[in-house]
C-alpha cells in the first residue's frame, strides 16, 4: 500500500473507536505523551503518514530494516514502525522508537530502554529460547534480536471488529488465532492459576520466557472490551514542583489508599512529574499485577518465575525466566 492510499484509509476512519484504536496500537505510552507534547494552536490533519528508507535510523536490529513508516495522529502523538523480511523472507512490522532528535523524549527514554534490555535478553536468554508476550512487545524483540516468540501478530479474536482492517494496514494480517487471547485469559487471572493456563499452552522442554510492560495494563483491558478502572487498575500524574519527590508522597499515598490494600508503582515522566499506578485488591493478585512491579509484588516475589531483567524508568519493561 502507498503512502497516500494508507492516508485516505486512515482519514476514513473517524470518531471513538479510531482515536481509541490509535491509544491502543502505541499503548499507553501515546497516551502519556499528551501530558508533553507541543500542541499547534492552528488546527492539523487528523493523521499524517510519510516513509523514511532504511538508513533513516541507525537502530542495532538483528534483521536489516526495509522501511520506516511514520504515523502522526494531529496532537495525540506519533509513532514509528520498521517494516523487515525476517530468516523465513517473511515480511514483518515492529513498532520502535527513535532517539532524540527525531524522536520526542519519551521515545529516547524507550530506544535506551529497549537497547540495553536487547543486550540483556542477547546475554542471557540461549538460543533455543522463546519468548512470550503481548503481540506488540513480541514484534519488536523479534526485530531487535531475532529470537523466536510465540507471538507474532494481534489476534484477530481479542481485537474490536472495527480496529481489524485498521491493523492489518499497519501491521499486516494476523498470523495466528487464540494465542493472544491465551495469555489475555492468563493475565486477568489469579496468579498460580494464570501461571497453570499459559505453562499448559507452552510448548514443553525448552527455555520460556515472558516480557512485560506497564503498556500491558491498557493492552488488557481492550482484550476484554473494559476500561483499566474496570479491571481494577486505575493512573494519576502528580505535578512535581522542584526536585524533591518526597514532597509528594503524603499526596499520592492518600490517593492510593483510597483503595482498600491497593498496590503501587511509580514512574518519572519526562516532564519530571510523577506517573502512578494503582492496583486494587483483586488486581494486584492477578497474573499481570504480580509481574508488574508493584510494591506488593516486590514484597511478595511469584514463585515459578525469575527475573531475568527489569528496566529502570518505574520497571517499565521486565523479562522473566518461567521455572
Amino acid at each position: 500500500m502507498s503512502t497516500e492510499e494508507a492516508k485516505n484509509f486512515f482519514l476514513k476512519k473517524k470518531g471513538p473507536v479510531f482515536l481509541g484504536l490509535i491509544l491502543f496500537a502505541s499503548g499507553i505510552v501515546l497516551i502519556l505523551q499528551s501530558f508533553w507534547s507541543n500542541h499547534e494552536k492552528k488546527r492539523e490533519p487528523l493523521i499524517k503518514i510519510e516513509t523514511k528508507d532504511s538508513q533513516f535510523l541507525s537502530l542495532p536490529t538483528f534483521f536489516p530494516v526495509q522501511k520506516y513508516w511514520h504515523y502522526t495522529f494531529g496532537n495525540k502523538g506519533h509513532f514509528w514502525i520498521a517494516q523487515y523480511l525476517d530468516s523465513q523472507n517473511t515480511n514483518c512490522f515492529a513498532r520502535v522508537f527513535p532517539p532524540k532528535p527525531i524522536g520526542s523524549e519519551i521515545d529516547d527514554v524507550l530506544n535506551r530502554i529497549w537497547i540495553e534490555a536487547m543486550r540483556s535478553v542477547n546475554a542471557h536468554a540461549p538460543s533455543n529460547a522463546l519468548f512470550i508476550g503481548w503481540w506488540d512487545l513480541s514484534q519488536r524483540l523479534k526485530l531487535f534480536t531475532g529470537k523466536e516468540i510465540w507471538i507474532e501478530s494481534y489476534d484477530a479474536t481479542v481485537i474490536p471488529k472495527d480496529g481489524l482492517k485498521w491493523l492489518e494496514e499497519m501491521f499486516g494480517a494476523p498470523k495466528e488465532t487464540n494465542r493472544l487471547s491465551i495469555l489475555a485469559k492468563s493475565y486477568a487471572a489469579n496468579a498460580l492459576e494464570g501461571l497453570e493456563i499459559l505453562k499448559k499452552a507452552l510448548p514443553a522442554g525448552r527455555p520460556l520466557y515472558l516480557g512485560i510492560t506497564t503498556e500491558d495494563i491498557s493492552n488488557l483491558a481492550l482484550a476484554f472490551g473494559q476500561s483499566p478502572q474496570s479491571m481494577g487498575y486505575d493512573w494519576r500524574v502528580f505535578p512535581r514542583a522542584g526536585t524533591d519527590i518526597h514532597g509528594l508522597i503524603p499526596m499520592v499515598m492518600k490517593w492510593v489508599n483510597e483503595k482498600e490494600s491497593a498496590g503501587y508503582m511509580l514512574q518519572e515522566l519526562p516532564s519530571h512529574d510523577i506517573l502512578v499506578w494503582r492496583a486494587d485488591k483483586k488486581a494486584k493478585e492477578t497474573l499481570l499485577g504480580r509481574l508488574l512491579p508493584l510494591t506488593t509484588s516486590i514484597a511478595n516475589p511469584l514463585p515459578g518465575v525469575k527475573l531475568l531483567y527489569q528496566s529502570p524508568w518505574g520497571g517499565y519493561l521486565q523479562f522473566y525466566a518461567l521455572e
